[in-house]
């Protein structure tokens, strides 16, 4: 497999259901770019940059463009109406007084930009000039919600509207659930507590339920279904929402949609399903899958999913479309072992590659991930695993590398790969790779010892104190996760630089190749910088890959030649250094 046949897969994103029957999108590269698709009960309707389709009073709508987004209105054989334009738009829905937007407005990125803000610049957003708003469309457009915060979801009936919103603590991404007036624009908050607020809906009703967390600043913390003015909350598995990686571009992020009950994502493990919850949660779907999105419209469900060997298969009544049939893939087995990891076993003798997932409270599991198939496929071996830190096994595991980073989880990391040696008898060298905690995880590896004979760090984390005042959330995020007060202190600083690869640098062997996004503001390119100087100060083998442009999203969805080019990079260095006799 080259690098090239590894992103030749299309991936199934915005599945939506209306009176019509289903509407969904459809995504892969051609030329050089992302292309998308709209399907209308299986015929295609629409192609180029499109997403988020929905249908209305005889209409469809769907967003439109690249660089700018344009919300479009179209009958069926007729032509396109564009209504409104938006530096972004990420959702939007109907009320009976027009269309409610969430989107930002365009901004000229050539004039000076001066803060007051700790969160001024947002990984993939860059400078904060300008912020996700509340807007209605009726004729015009004009704001509803707006400020030096962010509006991040919507939802209503036609009639009540609720959003939620990071209004009281944004430098933190805290945020509540609030009701809109939609005439005077005025809020009315209905969430108690602190926490995170990922999703809200409404019912035909106007009961609201929304998916978060009222823990504070906890990373770690399980999220739950609310129901606010009902005082009740009900949890989905060991956290609802979906914390399983993958690099498939499909765009997902986390929604809830309410009728008589809320429809959510749940994971447990590795495995992610869809989930029914009112006064507890029920699961609807079963196997080792990982869903991924879907949809719910007058007793209909449509969802999509991924599995280790597709990437993306939607489900509708008794059919499934895979657009992907004629794939190749190497099926990953499970290891029986203290924690949950599995292994794609080529031959004994192949060299190994150990990979990391970032977060830390994120998760590796049943669902496809290109990286793994396009190794694999390539003769290594490929074991990953989830350690202490992971999502999906309750928070008390969640919690377990807090204020230990390269601790207990590292242990975990290490005995399962030798777990893996002994198990299949591996005889080849061992390689190491990992992205954003997964990067500081193989930074910091090397540091403590010389099992691996190669290794990759991407988007990485090398100086926890450097990275408080660089990181778009640095300042308390790296703070919370080292179990300091203040990271600004004597003591707060010392355990941060203690806990940090750049510390133990001199004891370093192993070859490193660092892959950065030069405008990735979640790990500063400068983590990348020193640790790449102070090794090759230090005479070890050390290359730097910088990609120009590029964000913390770089290997998930960056530009398709840099992706490409970055795992023939990948693919060069193992080769190298894992095959070699010497």
């Amino acid at each position: 497999m080259t690098p090239e046949d590894a992103y030749s897969i299309r991936v199934i994103s915005d599945v939506k259901l209306n009176e019509n029957g289903l509407m969904y999108v459809e995504t892969e590269i051609r030329n050089h770019d992302y292309y998308s698709m709209l399907f209308s009960n299986d015929k295609k309707v629409i192609s180029g940059h499109i997403s988020l389709p929905s249908y209305y009073n005889g209409y469809l709508y769907y967003v439109k463009g690249k660089k700018e987004k344009h919300l479009i209105r179209k009958k069926e054989y007729g032509i396109e109406e564009d209504l409104l334009s938006l530096r972004s738009i990420s959702n939007y829905t109907f009320h009976r007084k027009g269309i409610l937007i969430l989107g930002e407005e365009k901004i000229n990125s050539k004039t000076p930009f001066s803060t007051t803000k700790r969160k001024y610049r947002f990984d993939s957003r860059g400078l904060l000039r300008s912020r996700q708003s509340l807007f209605i469309f009726d004729g015009e457009l004009r704001k509803l919600v707006s400020g030096d915060f962010d509006v991040t979801d919507v939802s209503t009936n036609g009639e009540r509207v609720v959003i939620s919103a990071t209004i009281d603590d944004d430098d933190f991404g805290i945020a509540n659930v609030y009701e809109v007036n939609v005439d005077t624009g005025e809020i009315h908050k209905i969430s108690e507590g602190k926490g995170t607020v990922e999703a809200v809906a409404v019912n035909k009703k106007g009961e609201v339920a929304f998916l978060g967390q009222r823990e504070g600043l906890s990373p770690w913390a399980s999220n739950r279904i609310f129901f606010p003015e009902k005082g009740k909350s009900v949890i989905c598995g060991k956290t609802c929402g979906n914390f399983v990686l993958t690099d498939i571009f499909d765009g997902t992020k986390i929604r809830i949609i309410y009728d008589d009950v809320v429809y959510t994502l749940g994971q447990e493990g590795g495995e992610t399903h869809l989930y029914k919850v009112l006064d507890d949660a029920e699961k609807i779907t079963s196997g080792q899958i990982s869903v991924r999105g879907f949809d719910y419209y007058n007793g209909k469900l449509a969802y999509f999913y991924s599995t280790p060997t597709k990437p993306s298969i939607l489900k509708f009544e008794d059919k499934e479309v895979d657009p992907n049939q004629g794939i190749k893939s190497i099926t990953p087995v499970k290891v029986n072992h203290h924690i949950e990891g599995w292994a794609m076993i080529s031959s004994n003798n192949s060299p190994t590659i150990l990979f990391i997932h970032g977060g830390p409270h994120m998760a590796y599991g049943y669902a496809y991930f290109i990286e793994f198939q396009f190794f694999a496929s390539n003769g290594f071996n490929v074991i990953y695993c989830n350690p202490r830190g992971s999502k999906g096994y309750g928070e008390e595991f969640a919690k377990g590398c807090v204020g230990d980073w390269g601790g207990k989880d590292m242990q975990d990391i290490l005995d399962f790969t030798r777990k893996v040696i002994e198990d299949f008898k591996l005889n080849g060298k061992i390689g190491i790779t990992g992205g954003s905690y997964g990067g500081f995880m193989t930074n910091w590896i090397i540091t403590r010892t010389d099992l691996f004979s190669a290794a990759i760090s991407e988007r990485s984390i090398s100086n926890l104190v450097s990275m408080c005042g660089t990181s778009d959330i640095g300042f308390w995020f790296n703070a919370i996760e080292a179990g300091i007060e203040d990271p600004w202190n004597k003591e707060g600083m010392e355990k941060l630089m203690t806990l940090s690869p750049i510390y133990h640098v001199s004891n370093v062997k192993t070859p490193l190749m660092l892959i950065h996004g030069e405008n990735d503001y979640r790990c500063p390119i400068e983590q990348a910088e020193q640790y790449f100087l102070a090794l090759r100060s230090k005479g070890v083998e050390a290359e730097l890959v910088r990609y120009p442009g590029e964000s913390h999203e770089h290997a998930r969805k960056g530009k398709p030649d840099f992706m490409v080019d970055r795992l023939r990079r990948k693919l060069e260095w193992f080769s190298l250094h894992l095959y070699s006799k010497k």
